[in-house]
């Protein structure tokens, strides 16, 4: 069996040549996708985190297949879900995040975590958006030592 196959096989387990393989074999056990395929197994055909879970297997799979914020948001719309850029991102991605899989999310856009180096990504990602903050609270703290407060 080709890698090839087993990387199919992780996105879409009903293929006819990945019929009988095992979890382990296809990679579920280092992978956070078959949360993803138990959480779209539980929700209505038109709830708006089933129809981006669904996308993202064909499309965002690992951080190299990374998908734009606009492009899922115009998939959702496109399926009759009124959503925007900001309800995504505090509806749907804070979702996740509390979930048994996670979507990543990176410069270049939102996508599944399917092996350790997505996960790293991920880690990276929000290390720099900590550092930043970071930054911030001090400046802040800075700025309000300088009007005599203590905060």
């Amino acid at each position: 069996m080709g890698v090839f196959v087993l990387h199919r096989c992780r996105i879409d387990r009903y293929l006819p040549q990945c019929q009988g393989m095992t979890e382990k074999k296809i990679g579920g056990i280092l992978s956070f996708l078959p949360a993803v395929r138990r959480k779209i197994n539980t929700l209505d055909p038109r709830d708006p985190m089933r129809l981006t879970l669904q996308h993202s297997l064909v499309t965002a799979v690992g951080r190299n297949n990374a998908v734009p914020l606009r492009a899922l948001v115009t998939y959702l719309r496109r399926r009759g879900v009124d959503i925007t850029p900001t309800g995504f991102q505090q509806t749907i991605l804070a979702e996740s995040r509390g979930a048994d899989f996670f979507i990543g999310s990176s410069r270049r856009g939102y996508f599944l975590i399917d092996t350790l180096a997505d996960a790293r990504e991920m880690r990276d990602f929000y290390e720099r958006r900590i550092r930043a903050e970071q930054q911030n609270l001090r400046n802040l703290m800075r700025q309000a030592r300088r009007v005599g407060w203590n905060i």
